[in-house]
């Protein structure tokens, strides 16, 4: 009996073998420079500890002499893109060729499931075809400047968190890690303007929205080896059946009811707070929101979303639950670093730093010691 087992799981690994390193020859064939693959995970190896991302950067800087190079993740081939010029053709000279950003095949293996696995498989990012085109066409106009114009005083109140949280910090003299700092003010900004929600970061040290946005970026062993099943051919279909959730379940689960309670909320009680969750939601709705005494300011109207009959009726609210927890996904992580480094490069040249105090002193003179509004804040 044991022998069988035995054979049984050797079959199958050999099977998953072959089957995550059949396109291993594909750049080798084309005469592209590219970075080996490796049984089960390709050409990076996701159990060393380091992100994706930051192993990618890694083979950017080994071929950087190259216009482009290939690489493997999970046996699938893939280009990279250095030249700048080739990279704007691919995105918009001709973009209608390379319109999905991953393969619906592909977005099924790796993110298809269970349960709240369904949020991650139907995000803007990982959508593909006419689902994406109809999520990128509606929810495009959210970000027009008027409308994030009416986003800047949910911004404001949390830049003055950060400001705090700063002083206190310098007058302690004691050494802090900035990028956990900037992650509390980049979630708590994308929180109190995205869904009206202030996590309280800067104050709230056992916040659960900072703990899970933190772990949702945060790789181990665990989704690793979910990865790695995932090659396994139906499995994906096998939980979605079984309705097992296999990508970060809590965290997902807790943003999900989070956004689920917040929409129902304000359903029930008619309140519109102009975030971008409103904005959202007017997708849902036959007609935009009308104020009941006709008197808005500019902001307020431009904050009113308009979608084409077209398109409106296609989504529902597990797409509003997918976009915006791939805000929530794409924003804490990205932010905290740009503006970690950004203060890094200030710090080692004061001259920078100089000219830009004296922007920002003119700006608030101009506006007469008020916060400059937000057309003078993109000059």
């Amino acid at each position: 009996m044991w022998l069988e087992i035995v054979l049984s799981v050797l079959c199958l690994l050999l099977l998953l073998y072959f089957y995550s390193t059949k396109n291993y020859g594909k750049w080798e064939s084309l005469s592209v420079r590219h970075s080996k693959g490796y049984f089960p995970f390709g050409s990076y190896n996701f159990m060393s500890g380091k992100h994706l991302t930051q192993m990618n950067a890694d083979d950017h800087k080994i071929f950087a002499d190259e216009k482009y190079f290939g690489y493997y993740l999970f046996g699938q081939p893939v280009l990279a893109i250095n030249d700048v010029n080739l990279l704007r053709h691919i995105q918009v000279k001709d973009f209608d060729h390379f319109v999905d950003r991953i393969s619906a095949g592909e977005a099924k293996r790796m993110f298809s499931g269970g349960g709240t696995d369904k949020i991650w498989e139907n995000s803007l990012t990982n959508s593909s075809g006419d689902r994406w085109k109809e999520q990128r066409s509606t929810f495009t106009p959210v970000f027009t400047s008027g409308k994030m114009k009416g986003m800047m005083k949910f911004i404001l109140h949390i830049a003055e968190d950060l400001t705090n949280e700063i002083d206190v910090k310098a007058k302690s003299k004691e050494e802090f890690e900035l990028k956990d700092v900037f992650g509390k003010y980049s979630l708590d900004s994308l929180a109190s303007s995205a869904f009206g929600i202030n996590p309280e970061s800067f104050t709230n040290k056992n916040s659960k929205f900072v703990a899970y946005a933190a772990d949702i970026n945060k790789g181990d062993t665990l989704f690793s080896l979910v990865q790695i099943l995932r090659l396994i051919p139906d499995f994906p279909q096998l939980m979605s059946y079984l309705n097992i959730a296999t990508l970060k379940p809590k965290a997902t689960k807790f943003f999900r009811d989070v956004i689920l309670q917040t929409i129902k909320t304000r359903k029930a009680n008619r309140e519109r707070k102009n975030d971008m969750l409103d904005l959202m939601l007017d997708c849902l709705e036959d007609e935009s929101p009308e104020n009941e005494n006709n008197e808005e300011s500019e902001v307020n109207e431009d904050m009113k979303l308009t979608i084409s009959d077209k398109s409106k009726h296609k989504l529902d609210e597990l797409s509003i639950v997918a976009t915006a927890y791939d805000f929530i996904d794409a924003s804490y992580d990205t932010t905290s670093v740009t503006l970690s480094y950004l203060s890094y490069e200030m710090a080692k040249n004061p001259d920078i730093q100089k000219r830009l105090q004296e922007e920002i002193d003119q700006a608030f003179e101009e506006s007469k010691g008020e916060m400059p509004d937000y057309n003078t804040i993109q000059n």
